[in-house]
């Protein structure tokens, strides 16, 4: 009886994380993740030579950090010439991943490489954690098949014979192509409930009578001059409404792992979010805008796909799923 009920419990498990799905979905979120990560918020390097030349010793090393430095001595990476030769091995394992070179690997060398930099920035007294979610998917990409499609890797495999003939057997589908997107879901919905109720404990109801909004984002939208958020900040009922959505939207976030129809919903709502609170107060949650964006599209794919195939099937044939070609035939 009870071996029967570790089956149930690890076929639903297996159920949930690892679905027959196309890997294509995948492939473009390795490009969107990389791409964004390349291109829009990877550190700049004159960041990390400033703190090299200021500061002889970390202020607050991070547990990265600590652990390089326990094993290699300081002079070794962390002094401006030899940084930025890391620094820039870093952009070169980026690009192998974005095209698809030695996918895996290049995703795996990239994904450290990332989570070095950030932990570079973080152990000079100055902590954040935009970044942290981000990472971690990143570093997901390389333990799935994010260079089966769409990549340089899978232009190779399609000239080789053998490759051809695996192609034939498995037509572009994993049972492992869904998880990092799963793990981002996780996360993201760990974070938003963390934050939601870290408010409720520290201010209780009061967080939501306004003032404290209001409060917040003045001081945030004077000292970053943006004036739309200055604006808000003398609308009382506008900062009360807005509160009352900040606390529901980031506590009841975990509804999306229990409800699968209103995730969609969920994750939309997350892009308008942040882009709110970029506009209002600066507060620039790229890779979480990113992440949800990924999500709404490719997590639940099918609200979308089915209106595509319904107005414009015969157009997009190609994106159609194999197993869906197949079983058309």
């Amino acid at each position: 009886m009870s071996t029967g009920w570790w089956d149930r419990l690890l076929a639903r498990w297996n159920a949930y994380w690892f679905p027959q799905t196309t890997t294509k979905h995948l492939a473009i979120c390795r490009i969107i993740a990389v791409g964004a990560q390349l291109f829009w918020f990877f550190p700049r390097l004159d960041e990390h030579l400033n703190l090299l030349a200021k500061n002889s010793t970390f202020i607050q090393p991070q547990l990265l950090i600590r652990a390089i430095t326990a094993i290699l001595p300081r002079e070794l990476l962390f002094t401006p010439s030899a940084f930025s030769i890391f620094y820039w091995l870093t952009v070169v394992f980026g690009i192998a991943a974005l095209v698809g070179l030695f996918t895996r690997t290049a995703l795996f060398l990239f994904a450290v490489g990332v989570w070095i930099l950030i932990a570079h920035l973080y152990s000079y007294g100055d902590r954040h954690h935009n970044e942290a979610i981000f990472a971690f998917f990143l570093m997901s990409l390389a333990f799935a098949p994010s260079g089966k499609e769409l990549s340089v890797d899978a232009l190779l495999r399609r000239r080789n014979p053998a490759g051809a003939k695996d192609r034939a057997e498995s037509p572009g589908m994993s049972d492992l192509a869904m998880w990092p997107l799963k793990f981002a879901h996780v996360l993201l919905a760990m974070t938003y409930f963390s934050t939601g109720v870290s408010k409720l404990i520290a201010g209780g109801p009061r967080w939501m009578n306004g003032y404290t909004l209001q409060g917040y984002t003045f001081a945030d939208a004077l000292n970053r001059d943006i004036p739309l958020g200055m604006w808000l900040a003398q609308h009382h009922t506008a900062a009360i409404l807005l509160s009352v959505f900040t606390i529901l939207f980031e506590t009841f976030f975990f509804l999306s792992l229990l409800v699968p129809w209103a995730a969609p919903l969920f994750f939309l709502t997350g892009i308008f979010f942040h882009i709110g609170l970029y506009v209002t107060a600066g507060h620039d949650f790229y890779q979480h805008m990113v992440l949800n964006f990924m999500l709404l599209l490719f997590l639940t794919p099918e609200w979308w796909r089915a209106w595509l195939n319904r107005h414009l099937g015969r157009y997009l044939s190609w994106w159609r799923r194999p197993a869906e070609v197949a079983q058309a035939a």
